[in-house]
């Protein structure tokens, strides 16, 4: 039996400390992201904690995957890999023509066949030209795949 099994759920709320411990620009009084459809979680067979988490949303017919999160302690062994699949799988299901996200480490993503494209191309507004990290240590990018 596998320790750590894939669950959806909607109690993003739930998810946000697991976001922040990660590194990503999200605050705990941030409101629930817009248009969001589902969230993945990873927990633990063993204990019931999560130790991963990701999440889709829906705008104007537009799917973006938000928030990919792993355990720092537990990166590296293809949980993240999960996550996203399961993300890209719903959102292909539901008849995404595409998925757009915005990443902090755009080589993960590449391996999924995602692009880099213009900010200005994307369906939703980033904030990360204003984040003091952005190109201080974080070269974050909007990508894009299409099914």
């Amino acid at each position: 039996m596998e320790r750590f099994v894939l669950k959806k759920t909607m109690d993003y709320e739930s998810m946000v400390d697991l976001f922040v411990r990660s590194g990503l620009e999200i605050s705990p009084d941030d409101p629930r992201p817009e248009g969001l459809v589902t969230c993945f979680e990873l927990v633990d067979t063993d204990d019931g904690r999560r130790i991963g988490a990701s999440g889709l949303c829906c705008s104007d017919g537009e799917y973006v995957l938000r928030c990919v999160a792993v355990e720092e302690g537990l990166r590296g062994n293809g949980y993240g890999r999960k996550l996203v699949s399961a993300v890209m799988e719903e959102a292909g299901r539901l008849g995404a023509k595409r998925i757009w996200l915005t990443a902090k480490v755009p080589e993960f993503y590449k391996k999924f066949r995602f692009e880099v494209v213009p900010r200005e191309e994307a369906p939703f507004v980033t904030k990360c030209g204003e984040c003091p990290q952005y190109h201080n240590g974080c070269e974050s990018e909007v990508m894009v795949f299409s099914y």
